[in-house]
């Protein structure tokens, strides 16, 4: 039985398919080729699939061969019927006028399943102008191929989900393409995962998501249901897209993750909501969820269901997010909950939001506010906020929570993220209600209603850090100030002894401390801390606590695959250790509780693919990957590749370093500046003809000194040319290590049983899992480390000093300008 695919594998393959049309479009254009084509094939696959189970079943059952033929002909046999000119075996073989065919292949599947695809794929061109050229046949033809070489039978995915996460992977690719477009259809995933967890989606509920973009926020919906146990297929999905293109890759991505019921519409929200009931009232929902386009106009003249909106924006102003929200909070159950992002500037700005805010603060509608941090979306740096809505117990509320979290994330290039600890302690927090100093508090109504209803969070929960203290005396006078060490108590207490290997106590001046004679300087702190042996202990007696919950909790990860043919599960799994992991490290005080399940939070998305396929499919040989199988198997050859990757980044710096201004080789490798290059081999030139010209007219004497002048320039040539032909060589023999270490892969992979695959998945389980973890420990180390250099910048040398070192800087200088005769 050939190997299944892997998310990875997958992945891989659909992004090779992308590098065939990425010289010819943006990313944002060819989105649509790269989706439309994997459907068709995946729906061919799926079509071929249950094309041949009908046919067994029909022949296991003895129906004649006619009446067999004439069911596999019925359409409503088949999730979706795919027409002779739209199958795979058609394609396939487009050498002329392909887009034109992949066009009809297209319309073809649609008009066959024109209940389920009414409009999702008539709409992609692959005959549209690209700038004034349209993509040739070569590009196309070469771009079907790529599809050829993924199967995409539901037999040859590793768990059942795969090509589902596998489109929202190209989702994600798409919106880091896309810039500040990928706003219309994607919002990051941390975001979307605390929104979901705030609501709180429980089996048997309506979830509506009013502006939907690509789905995701319906699709963390259904999978969070799952996590927490429950059966998706009872929760009724809904949402609503105003872009055509948009609401396409939606309809696909419902469908190519299982979710065929999600009943996705295409419309204007605001002007024409479509979900309505039997008697053509709108549809009430348990849970709303959503992230409306931000600072947008709106048409008020023909708007449907104007009774939805209780405060009327202005038109024209940008001004539609809290009509949006007034949609949603009219589509809401009286026991519903919602929760939706929204730019600051509704917070507190005047006019009808102002009105707006009331009319919901003083229904008892808002039950929270909550601050995220700058720079989570694409697109935009606009700070934005999570309004959170709930119905019921709205009669007798009488306060509003606001979190600020603005301040806690992970930095990035292009955008910030959500670290699963800030998803951890927003979501926490918010279900616990209680204030935190600095970060969430419950404000009474009549306290807001005194800022004339004013929502600016850092009015209420101010978190800007304290100023940095400066004791004058320690400035003046020296030594380091007792209370500003002792506000490092986190660290004394985790890390026994430190405190005393950096200070030093005064004998007869308890309010002040020195650094002890081993910080010589700003540097030494760095030695001390990373030498220190309470942190190694204090870290090791952290990894030994997780090695003992780890070592309890292995046979349960063991036990995930199939057995008798029952299915493991993933998600009781985490289920399983989220239960557990808090208990078992509770007592340190190194982490915090929400880094704490934080950290697993990630390690359990990092293996997310790997549990779902073990749970599936077994502990499979691809789940290994394949450096992990050179590392094992051909070690040698990854040293060799090494070696020669070493060689080539010292060969380029080499290189690069020649051409840099005054140059030297006091090393005498033989490298030269390019114009150094083109000068000896112009000087070569000359004195070969130098030489022979000698030869026939001049002296020996002169023969002698062109002929050495020529060896000379040739010897340095040589060198340099040796060194350039050595580079050569090396990116040759990795290229064709690299080729050949995939056939290597390949055979070893094949050569290692469910066993022996068990052993070294499990044992990369665990070591990811202590490497998570410590990254966590190396960073409370760092900020440790950043405190005590902190307080050494500021203290360890005086005022006095200093202008005594800037006086002999000062007079060094005039004795310098006094020599050269400028004084």
């Amino acid at each position: 039985m050939p190997a299944k695919l892997t998310l990875s594998q997958l992945s891989g393959l659909l992004f090779r398919a992308c590098d065939d049309l990425r010289g010819n479009m943006d990313a944002s254009e060819y989105k649509e080729y790269i989706f439309g084509m994997l459907f068709l094939k995946r729906l061919s696959d799926l079509f071929d699939q249950e094309k041949e189970q009908l046919q067994r079943d029909l022949t296991a059952r003895g129906m004649k061969p006619e009446v067999i033929t004439a069911q596999l002909a019925n359409r409503d046999k088949y999730t979706f019927y795919v027409p002779p000119e739209a199958h795979w075996s058609a394609i396939r073989h487009l050498k002329t006028n392909v887009g034109t065919g992949l066009n009809k292949a297209l319309e073809a599947i649609e008009d066959a399943n024109h209940e389920a695809l009414q409009d999702v794929l008539k709409h992609i061109n692959f005959n549209r102008k690209i700038g004034q050229r349209t993509l040739d046949d070569d590009v196309l033809s070469n771009f079907v191929q790529n599809f050829e070489k993924i199967p995409l039978r539901d037999e040859n995915f590793e768990f059942p989900d795969l090509l589902g996460a596998a489109y929202e992977y190209l989702i994600k690719f798409f919106a880091d393409s896309a810039g500040k477009k990928a706003g219309e259809f994607y919002t990051p995933a941390d975001v979307v995962r605390t929104l979901v967890e705030i609501v709180d989606p429980r089996p048997g509920m309506s979830v509506y998501d009013p502006t939907c973009g690509s789905g995701g926020m319906l699709i963390q919906t259904r999978d969070y249901v799952r996590e927490c146990g429950g059966d998706p297929r009872d929760l009724s999905l809904a949402g609503q897209e105003s872009i055509g293109t948009t609401w396409s890759i939606c309809k696909m991505n419902m469908l190519l993750h299982s979710i065929p019921h999600a009943d996705i519409r295409q419309e204007d929200t605001l002007r024409r909501p479509q979900h309505k009931d039997e008697a053509n009232e709108l549809k009430r929902f348990d849970r709303v969820l959503a992230n409306p386009p931000f600072s947008q106009n709106y048409v008020k003249k023909d708007i449907e269901y104007p009774g939805r909106f209780s405060v009327w924006m202005p038109e024209k102003g940008k001004k539609a997010d809290l009509m949006f929200v007034q949609h949603m909070l009219a589509v809401l159950k009286a026991d519903g909950k919602l929760a939706t992002i929204m730019p600051h500037g509704v917070l507190f700005r005047g006019g009808e939001e102002a009105e707006a805010r009331q009319y919901f603060i003083e229904h008892g509608y808002l039950e929270a506010v909550i601050g995220l941090p700058a720079g989570l979306f694409y697109g935009t740096g606009i700070p934005a906020c999570v309004l959170v809505m709930n119905k019921q117990g709205a009669a007798s509320r009488k306060h509003v929570f606001f979190i600020n979290a603005d301040r806690e994330y992970r930095e990035g290039k292009a955008q910030n993220f959500l670290r699963p600890e800030d998803m951890a302690k927003i979501v926490h927090v918010y279900r616990a209600g209680v204030d935190v100093p600095g970060y969430a508090r419950r404000v009474p109504v009549a306290e807001i209603e005194a800022e004339g209803f004013n929502c600016n969070i850092r009015r209420y929960v101010d978190n800007a850090p304290p100023p940095e203290p400066h004791d004058v005396r320690a400035h003046l006078h020296g030594g380091v100030p007792v209370a500003e060490i002792e506000s490092l108590g986190h660290y004394w207490s985790n890390y026994p002894g430190l405190r005393e290997r950096v200070f030093l106590s005064r004998a007869k001046d308890k309010a002040y401390a020195d650094f002890a004679p081993a910080v010589t300087d700003r540097r030494m702190l760095a030695e001390i801390v990373k030498s220190d042996p309470g942190i190694a202990q204090a870290h090791d007696a952290f990894l030994a606590q997780l090695e003992q919950w780890w070592a309890a909790h292995v046979p349960h990860v063991e036990a995930l695959a199939p057995t008798n043919g029952k299915k493991g599960n993933a998600y009781e799994l985490r289920r399983l250790l989220f239960s557990s992991i808090t208990a078992a490290l509770g007592k340190q005080q190194l982490l915090t509780d929400h880094q704490v399940r934080g950290a697993l939070a990630r390690y359990f998305e990092f293996f997310k693919p790997e549990f779902k396929s073990i749970a599936f499919s077994g502990w499979g040989p691809e789940l290994i990957p394949d450096d992990e199988i050179l590392q094992s198997q051909f070690p040698e050859i990854l040293a060799d590749m090494e070696r020669k990757r070493s060689r080539l980044t010292e060969l380029a710096s080499l290189f690069a370093a020649a051409d840099e201004e005054d140059y030297e080789d006091p090393d005498d490798t033989g490298v030269l500046p390019g114009e150094q290059v083109k000068a000896l081999k112009s000087q070569l030139k000359e004195s070969r003809a130098a030489a022979k010209l000698a030869k026939k007219e001049g002296t020996p004497a002169d023969v002698a000194k062109h002929t050495a002048a020529t060896a000379e320039a040739e010897r340095k040539l040589a060198r340099h040319q040796a060194l350039l032909d050595e580079e050569r060589t090396l990116n040759a023999e990795l290229r064709a290590t690299e080729k050949k270490q995939e056939e290597l892969v390949a055979a070893a992979r094949a050569k290692i049983g469910p066993d022996e695959a068990q052993r070294i998945i499990v044992e990369r389980l665990h070591r990811e899992l202590h490497r998570i973890y410590g990254e966590y420990l190396r960073a409370d180390q760092c900020a440790c480390l950043a405190a005590l250099e902190n307080l050494h910048a500021k203290y360890a040398a005086t005022a006095t000093a200093l202008e005594a070192s800037r006086a002999a800087a000062t007079a060094k200088l005039h004795g310098f300008l006094k020599e050269l005769r400028y004084e």
